[in-house]
């Protein structure tokens, strides 16, 4: 089952650090979209812009980036399919983190679609022995194009087996709309950065006051 894709208007963002918020690769991934649930834009609308923000949240080396940038070069019909692929990964991945936020049943088109990118996973994984341990690692024989959306599902798994429900939280800017994990002592995280959705916020209510 396929879950609905909503329309968005595609946007060029440059990418930095500071943009990185959400405190698990599956909320990171959330975050490419800015405003889901008023005008919502894609800050990912092509697969360079993709592998710019998987290099920006750590998803991605710098080896790795180039490794996918060429051959997403190479194969484009290839680059449009993992990108339309990780999308739907994204708006699930939305829609199972707001429904378990707001402690409502999720859409089993979602479940499906994330139960997918787990078999995925699992074929894609090898057991190795790193400091006398066994690990899970991806197959290096895995296209680079391919590692961002099995590593976010790799992170994403266990995150919302435990999701830290009281946690959860959507910047309440009304043009935002990401969601974090909120690590403050006392749960009073608001916004998804404070000195850019906070601000705006508070200048929007003194002008507001003010007018």
């Amino acid at each position: 089952m396929v879950t609905q894709i909503i329309p968005m208007t595609l946007v060029n963002h440059s990418w930095i650090r500071r943009d990185i918020v959400g405190g698990n690769l599956a909320l990171e991934l959330v975050n490419t979209v800015s405003g889901w649930n008023s005008d919502p834009e894609d800050w990912v609308p092509d697969i360079a812009g993709f592998l710019v923000w998987a290099r920006t949240c750590g998803v991605l080396d710098e080896g790795e980036q180039n490794a996918a940038a060429r051959r997403a070069k190479d194969s484009p019909a290839a680059a449009e399919r993992v990108l339309a692929s990780v999308k739907e990964l994204r708006f699930a991945l939305w829609r199972l983190v707001d429904s378990l936020e707001r402690r409502k049943p999720p859409e089993p088109g979602d479940l499906s679609v994330l139960d997918e990118w787990r078999r995925r996973l699992a074929i894609s994984e090898q057991i190795i022995v790193r400091r006398n341990k066994i690990e899970f690692t991806i197959n290096r024989d895995i296209s680079a194009l391919e590692l961002p959306g099995l590593r976010v599902t790799a992170a994403a798994l266990p995150f919302l087996k435990n999701l830290p429900t009281a946690r959860i939280k959507t910047c309440r800017a009304r043009d935002c709309g990401w969601k974090f994990v909120d690590q403050s002592r006392n749960r009073s995280r608001r916004w998804c950065d404070m000195a850019v959705c906070g601000n705006l916020a508070k200048t929007r209510q003194y002008r507001a006051r003010n007018s």
